[in-house]
């Protein structure tokens, strides 16, 4: 409940930004994944 809080006052201040980089984030991961797969 207090992260939901939290969330909706960080995400009204932030807003587009941090979708921008978590999104950028989960493209990362996502790449490191494939290519342990790839290469391991």
């Amino acid at each position: 409940v207090v992260g939901l809080e939290l969330g909706a006052r960080f995400g009204a201040l932030l807003g587009r930004r941090m979708e921008v980089v978590g999104g950028l984030i989960l493209i990362a991961i996502g790449v490191k994944i494939l290519i342990e797969h790839l290469t391991g």
